[in-house]
């Protein structure tokens, strides 16, 4: 009986979070890309270094671009309220001007996880949620190479779904 206890209550924290943001936004996209370690490097044309080892510590890696009605009801701010109620803490949280986002995070022994969103002008909204290790001291380093970097940009396959 306690056993029984035991697992029901530890039962969600050994499964992915994702779940979360999938039930929030999956029937609101307008396209989902799910990367994973290889996924990230094989859009590394030329096969960056500093880009490699960034990713390197991913796990998954899910982006959902969002549809009108989601961006107009401004849905997707739910996202917060889901993930700070599964034990996330808030990283980050900008409202006004042309950009609105939040990001969230979870560490734990193996890894950690990130979850949030992106509103630019309400033009376009991006959720998104990543699990895996990532040395963000090195993203400075990154975006400045980022013009010498020949990257595959998935997103103008706009009518390519996975």
């Amino acid at each position: 009986m306690v056993f029984a206890i035991f697992l029901g209550l530890s039962y969600r924290p050994l499964f992915a979070q994702d779940t979360i943001l999938k039930d929030l936004v999956e029937s609101k996209r307008d396209n989902k890309y799910c990367f994973y370690p290889s996924t990230l490097r094989m859009i590394n044309l030329k096969q960056n270094q500093a880009y490699n080892e960034l990713v390197s510590g991913v796990d998954k890696f899910l982006i959902y671009t969002l549809d009108s009605a989601a961006r107009s009801d401004k849905s997707y701010r739910g996202i917060s309220e889901q993930y700070l109620e599964a034990g996330f803490d808030e990283y980050a949280t900008v409202f006004g001007g042309d950009m609105n986002m939040s990001i969230l995070g979870k560490e734990n022994a193996r890894n950690q996880e990130y979850v949030g969103y992106f509103d630019q002008k309400g033009e376009m909204v991006v959720a998104f949620y990543l699990k895996g290790n990532i040395p963000w001291q090195k993203i400075p380093t990154l975006i400045q190479n980022m013009n010498e970097m020949d990257m595959l940009d998935l997103f103008d396959f706009k009518d390519f779904t996975f």
